[in-house]
């Protein structure tokens, strides 16, 4: 990635990263000859819920990107740029170097590395259903110590 995509991806807002996500998907799809609904019995949902995540009128799951990145045989990067994340720093994180945009760009990326690493479907299904309890867990102000 060129400097100039770098510093233009880091700037990118929430909602331009699922509009460029739902462009991605439409490009991977049509350059396939694959319809919609082809694509959303992929991915379990339905060919409206699909529609929406080209239209970036819903966000998609990371799963389902994972899902989407494996049927077409490219790397995560190729439909979300991990430099797209928007900037969420805050003053905790800007004066600890244990937080902060990078750090956590790190962490999913290593996060998505471990993921494609698993060869069973069945173990990349525990790793998801793992995270989205932690993230329930978070949600509800619950803390494992």
């Amino acid at each position: 990635m060129s400097d100039v995509q770098e510093r233009t991806t880091h700037q990118m807002s929430q909602d331009d990263v699922y509009a460029h996500v739902g462009q991605r998907f439409r490009a991977l799809r049509t350059a396939k000859r694959l319809t919609q609904a082809d694509i959303a019995r992929v991915i379990h949902v339905s060919p409206q819920q699909y529609q929406k995540y080209e239209d970036a009128h819903t966000k998609c799951s990371l799963n389902n990107i994972l899902m989407l990145a494996q049927f077409y045989n490219v790397s995560i990067d190729e439909i979300l740029p991990l430099g797209a994340l928007p900037d969420t720093k805050t003053e905790e994180a800007e004066m600890s170097p244990l937080h902060g945009p990078k750090l956590e760009a790190d962490l999913l990326s290593r996060l998505v590395s471990s993921y494609v690493k698993l060869t069973g479907l069945d173990a990349k299904l525990r790793l998801v259903q793992l995270v989205e309890a932690i993230v329930a867990q978070g949600r509800t102000g619950e803390h494992a110590e």
